[in-house]
């Protein structure tokens, strides 16, 4: 496992992690430490929603990642 957690830290590209606050199935620190080792990442908390995010919350879901494909990937392109 350790292995693995080794592998995120060195992951340096833009990540966009948008986690459910009232998950119970994986919890809100799960993402907080996701976010930890990943080191570009931006960790975007949605409330209102469970594990399946753009089934719960689909027009903020899809808002997020066009933003962040606008703001983050589009520029590293210039």
């Amino acid at each position: 496992m350790q292995e693995l957690v080794e592998k995120l830290r060195g992951f340096d590209r833009p990540t966009l992690i948008i986690w459910a606050t009232e998950d119970r199935v994986m919890p809100g620190s799960h993402g907080r430490r996701l976010a930890e080792l990943l080191p570009n990442a931006q960790l975007v908390n949605v409330d209102d929603s469970y594990t399946l995010i753009p089934l719960d919350q689909p027009v903020l879901f899809a808002s997020l990642l066009r933003k962040f494909i606008a703001t983050t990937l589009l520029h590293r392109e210039h």
